[in-house]
């Protein structure tokens, strides 16, 4: 089925959801409005074949210029001394989604990406359409804090229901301790050459 095949379903089906897309990429896909996202996920399976959920991916496009090139952003990370290294100001760029699918008899594959601002990071959710997004979108949600609208049981899902922060977004710093246990210490290899490691 043709780039241009799905774009033109979509637009029948779901006027203005389209808000940007490019189907000369290595994966050609479609830029979806986050409010967007299930009706557009709904059409795509119900009336296109796109069967299979296969990924979904958070992004985090901080310190990318605005036509796209990436910059070097500083993360967090241990100092030599094992104390966490500082991240310093908070991300101002957009956070996103991107969802890889699949019609399965047809071994068609496509790609659905979505943006949205770090302040209000909000995507109506694609796990009523593709039951398998349900834990996807978890993940998504516990490394990166964007919330899907509509999700049956948003919560974490790799981490404890208090942790502080999403660990994948450039701007997160690892906490010093959590529930009173020190996170921070001296890399093995360091300790192993003072003689601690043993």
């Amino acid at each position: 089925m043709s780039y241009e095949l799905i774009r033109k379903k979509i637009e029948e089906c779901c006027p203005g959801a389209i808000v940007g897309g490019d189907a000369e990429a290595p994966q050609p896909y479609l830029e979806i409005a986050p409010m967007d996202m299930g009706e557009v996920a709904a059409v795509l399976r119900e009336e296109l074949g796109f069967d299979r959920m296969l990924l979904i991916s958070g992004v985090d496009y901080e310190g990318f210029d605005e036509n796209g090139k990436g910059k070097h952003r500083a993360i967090g990370q241990y100092e030599e001394d094992g104390s966490v290294r500082p991240v310093g100001e908070e991300g101002t760029g957009d956070l996103g989604v991107s969802y890889h699918l699949e019609a399965f008899e047809r071994r068609e594959r496509f790609v659905l990406k979505t943006r949205v601002s770090r302040k209000d990071p909000q995507v109506a959710t694609t796990a009523l359409v593709w039951p398998t997004a349900g834990w996807l979108e978890r993940e998504t949600y516990d490394m990166y804090g964007i919330e899907f609208e509509g999700h049956p049981d948003l919560r974490r899902l790799l981490l404890p229901e208090d942790w502080e922060g999403w660990p994948l977004r450039k701007d997160y710093e690892m906490p010093r301790s959590w529930q009173g246990v020190p996170l921070e210490g001296l890399p093995l290899a360091v300790r192993e050459k003072k003689g601690e490691g043993e």
